[in-house]
């Protein structure tokens, strides 16, 4: 039987077997699930009660579906259990170490019993206090577990911004140490090459053409790494458009949504209008148009820039909002086909594979 033969029987059967499944669930904005990688939450009850209400909320005004939130702590885990009950699986939790100078917090065997609890990864933050090295020797045992069990490194948060634009005194003021917690970063990569890492804040890449290229590199470099888009948008505005919008296009299988709900620095100016969390939509509709639309809107930690959405393609922006994460983070894949999201056939390739 010729090779032409077998491809037509293939599409027949496809097509008799589930082409029109999985045509039927094919997403639009409104219907597709979106998953903020990056959050900061609080294990309370009624904060988790009031981050359902955000998710109420953005569905009626915004006519979007915030399908689950990944928590980065700063808090301890709530009882895991009681976590998927009550909320079917639409917040999960990340273990974190924001104190890391004194060697990282998790001894390997902890990391395996907290992720048999469920846990999505392990949060860390060595971009905070000059002096931590994350490369240290001392940490390999750690990393070699993570890459042994397959535990995500969520959003580690690698050094600080350092440049002209969104200086904090307590962020880094010159760029030796930026750098050289980034190679340090860099360091653990190479010796950890099994390691799956999204890192947050696009490495803090963002300020420029120049390091957009260096992220360029990174990513090439490192299959295994991915980035979160967590509080950049206010930054990118120093980006060429065309030229940020080439990247996502480029890499939309190594980038992933999130926002860093919670934290101030999540729409600083926008915050202030609205601190709780229930009330953040205007906070996800910024998020929304730079990536759907071609809107100009603010930039800058008090607005004081202008940027130009980057009207991504669909299937560009399904990556992004939710197939990276589905590919990436356990319990994913199966939570959003249990809550009703894909069809049979659909769930079988929702991450792309």
């Amino acid at each position: 039987m010729s090779r032409h033969r077998i491809g037509a029987l293939g599409i027949a059967a496809w097509l008799a077997l589930g082409g029109a499944a999985r045509a039927e669930t094919k997403f639009t904005l409104e219907t597709m699930p979106r998953i903020d990688v990056h959050t900061h939450i609080g294990n309370t009850w009624e904060t988790l009660d009031e981050v359902m209400e955000l998710r109420k909320a953005i569905r009626e005004q915004l006519h979007a579906d915030l399908a689950m939130f990944i928590s980065l702590g700063r808090a301890e885990p709530p009882d895991m259990d009681e976590l998927r009950k009550r909320y079917q699986g639409r917040i999960q939790w990340c273990i974190s170490d924001f104190t890391i100078k004194d060697g990282l917090r998790f001894s390997p065997q902890e990391l395996t019993e907290w992720q048999k609890r469920g846990v999505m990864g392990f949060k860390f933050y060595p971009g905070w206090d000059r002096g931590v090295q994350i490369d240290l020797p001392a940490n390999d045992p750690t990393f070699d577990r993570m890459e042994q069990i397959g535990m995500v490194a969520a959003s580690p948060h690698v050094a600080n911004p350092c440049g002209t634009f969104g200086r904090r005194t307590e962020w880094f003021a010159e760029p030796v140490e930026f750098w050289r917690q980034q190679h340090a970063w860099e360091n653990v990569l190479k010796k950890h090459p099994r390691l799956v890492v999204v890192n947050a804040h696009m490495l803090w890449l963002c300020y420029s053409d120049e390091q957009l290229d260096y992220l360029r590199y990174m990513l090439k470099t490192y299959p295994n790494l991915n980035v979160d888009l967590a509080t950049v948008p206010i930054f990118l505005h120093a980006v060429g458009r065309d030229n940020l919008r080439a990247f996502m296009i480029e890499y939309a299988d190594r980038i992933l949504f999130g926002t860093d709900l919670a934290s101030k620095w999540f729409v600083p100016e926008l915050d202030k209008k609205f601190p709780k969390i229930k009330d953040k939509v205007p906070q996800y509709q910024r998020y929304f148009e730079f990536l759907e639309t071609a809107k100009e809107m603010p930039s800058g930690i008090k607005d004081e820039h202008k940027m130009r959405g980057l009207a991504l393609p669909l299937d560009v922006l399904e990556k992004i909002y939710f197939r990276n994460a589905m590919r990436i983070y356990p319990h994913i894949a199966d939570t959003l086909k249990q809550l009703g999201y894909f069809g049979k056939v659909e769930s079988k390739k929702a991450a792309g594979e």
